[in-house]
């Protein structure tokens, strides 16, 4: 029993235990050589081939595929509406969204989201917060996205700028100041990320190369390879005039040689000039689709209506979830931090993106038809839901036709069964 309690204290003790026992400072991160006071990111394409800067990712951005999947998946989020959600359902947290609202509207909120989701591209991204006071409430006079290469971070993960006079430790940013959204890493102890830059350097390097030799073999291949022949007696000079008129073929539409010398155009075999530099190009697309769209249904063709479908599933599942790491990201920043500073112990607000589809009208009309005939009867609420405003409730006509008396209670409930009866034989019926 003694032993029993010894445990269960150990225990108490330990959970109430507030360090943190595997943090990276001084030097204890083993993943991480200690070069320096700021950390440097753990990516091993930025270590090996770029010298720890994030400058070496910019060129991938010159290649077109590149350029069109990442303006797809930025735009996906972009494109949607936003909403504003009280933290709480009081006057006061009504409030303190009415307050977000008016503030995101005057901002430009999706210019600083697309900015901002370059995060996805690099790691992570930096912006400066510009506070004004209106009244008695503060708020942003403007955010501006700072280039992500002129920070790091200390050991303790707070944001460091990079001067010409302090380029060691820099300057020391205030977390208040500053908005960082970081994504990609598999853990916490990385503050840099790991954006999708890492996965496609070697795709657009590949592709790159591939098309270097690929106008090597056309330029090759393209024309027949000129060959000089020339007697074993020929002199250097006529051996060399014979040379020049060999280079001439190219460019000239006609060409002396000397006598007794002789000129053939030797043709490569058919689809040389082609190879696989094609394939090798193509491939290298799609691969870089599946690591940005994680599909490549958006952007090649010849695909079925059934990969269609589940690789639109997939398309929508990303653009939701960069969506809401985004939103979560400013919500839990600077949202969380200048509310507190406002609406003191209100519930802060919460800006989402309506990632959801609208629902299809007709199929809306068909169900709610169905559900009226068998008793059924939408709320204001719900038709200005679906279907939007500007509709208003119309009188219900007269059952009864003039001069006709009332049907009986059994005939009444008799025709609603049959109709119930119907309906459930229509349901049936469409499986």
């Amino acid at each position: 029993m003694a032993r029993k309690t010894s445990t269960m204290r150990l225990r108490s003790v330990r959970l109430r235990n507030p360090m943190e026992l595997a943090g990276i400072q001084g030097g204890r991160d083993i993943t991480r050589p200690w070069i320096g006071p700021l950390l440097e990111p753990t990516d091993p394409i930025l270590r090996t081939r770029g010298g720890g800067s994030f400058d070496i990712y910019k060129p991938i951005l010159t290649d077109p595929q590149v350029k069109s999947v990442m303006t797809q998946r930025i735009s996906a989020v972009t494109s949607r509406e936003w909403e504003v959600v009280p933290g709480e359902d009081t006057a006061a947290g009504k409030r303190a969204a009415d307050w977000l609202r008016d503030e995101l509207a005057a901002l430009k909120f999706d210019r600083l989201t697309e900015k901002m989701l370059w995060g996805l591209f690099y790691g992570y991204s930096v912006a400066e917060q510009m506070y004004r006071r209106d009244g008695r409430l503060w708020g942003w006079e403007e955010i501006r996205v700072r280039d992500r290469v002129r920070f790091r971070f200390d050991e303790n993960c707070g944001l460091r700028l990079l001067t010409l006079s302090n380029m060691l430790t820099g300057e020391e940013m205030p977390p208040e100041k500053f908005w960082v959204f970081s994504t990609g890493a598999d853990h916490d102890d990385e503050p840099y990320g790991l954006g999708l830059a890492h996965w496609l350097y070697w795709p657009v390097w590949f592709k790159r190369n591939g098309l270097k030799l690929w106008l090597i073999a056309l330029d090759k291949f393209g024309m027949p390879t000129a060959r000089g022949k020339y007697p074993a007696q020929a002199t250097k000079e006529e051996q060399q005039t014979l040379l020049e008129a060999v280079m001439a073929i190219r460019s000239e539409a006609g060409i002396i040689i000397p006598d007794g010398m002789d000129i053939e155009l030797l043709s490569a075999p058919a689809g040389a000039s082609s190879l696989d530099y094609q394939k090798l190009h193509d491939t290298m697309d799609a691969a870089i689709s599946k690591i940005v769209l994680s599909q490549t249904m958006t952007t090649d063709n010849g695909s079925s209506r059934s990969q269609a479908e589940v690789h639109d599933d997939v398309g929508d599942a990303v653009k939701k979830s960069d969506a809401d790491l985004v939103c979560q990201s400013f919500n839990e920043g600077p949202v969380a931090r200048l509310c507190e500073f406002n609406f003191p112990g209100v519930a802060p607000p919460r800006v989402w993106r309506k990632m959801e589809d609208p629902e299809d009208t007709t199929a809306a009309v068909d169900r709610d038809e169905k559900l009226h005939r068998i008793g059924w009867q939408m709320t204001e609420d719900r038709v200005k839901e679906i279907y939007g405003d500007g509709y208003e409730r119309t009188a219900p006509p007269d059952p009864t036709p003039p001069g006709e008396d009332a049907p009986e209670a059994g005939f009444a409930e008799h025709r609603h069964e049959s109709a119930l009866d119907r309906l459930a034989a229509e349901i049936i019926a469409e499986g």
